[in-house]
């Protein structure tokens, strides 16, 4: 009788802690990552970062559309790697694949600041300039965009314009430009809902 009761409390305690977790927490989102835009880059790259971005959020328990279905559904928007897009491209994006979020990443600049090109004096890292926008699909609206310049240490190369972002490197400025995204927006109502 008294296993009963207290398996019996038990259950109950269980039950009101699920009914007390908020929605996002109760069901995955899901979300797209579009092939990350590069300009002063390589394709490589770019899919490294990509790929940094979808291990960041599958690491948080995010359901990340597969890499496959991403690229097809780029190509056969017509989208060019290569060029800025509006948030409505991106929504569009994200809506052709049927997530909850989109996010839409871009390589700016890999390399070695022009102050600190070779013979300018300078001791400076090369740097990755990448931007991040999320939206979420269902209001259109912006929830998250950052900015960062990550550095890093690597030999430079025969030709200062062809640096490459190694996979960890790519996954280390994933993480960073991710950074404020897992601590003030995931699982918040901006979130789930969109909107500020």
């Amino acid at each position: 009788m008294k296993t009963a009761r207290l398996l019996g409390v038990g259950l109950a305690c269980a039950f009101g802690l699920g009914l007390s977790q908020p929605a996002s927490a109760q069901r995955r989102l899901s979300i797209a990552i579009m092939p990350s835009q590069y300009f002063s880059a390589t394709a490589a790259t770019a899919e490294n970062f990509t790929q940094g971005l979808a291990q960041a959020f599958e690491g948080r328990g995010y359901t990340v559309t597969g890499a496959d279905r991403t690229q097809s559904t780029f190509q056969s928007l017509g989208l060019s790697p290569s060029t800025h897009y509006a948030d409505s491209v991106a929504l569009r994006y994200g809506r052709s694949i049927g997530a909850d979020l989109v996010a839409y990443p871009r390589v700016l600049a890999v390399g070695i600041p022009a102050a600190g090109a070779p013979g300018a004096g300078s001791l400076l890292e090369p740097a990755a300039v990448v931007h991040l926008r999320v939206l979420n699909v269902r209001s259109g609206g912006p929830i998250y965009f950052r900015q960062i310049g990550h550095e890093f240490s690597a030999p430079a190369p025969d030709d200062i314009n062809n640096f490459q972002l190694p996979q960890p490197v790519a996954a280390a400025a994933a993480t960073e430009v991710l950074d404020v995204y897992f601590r003030t927006v995931a699982g918040s109502a901006r979130e789930t809902r969109g909107g500020r």
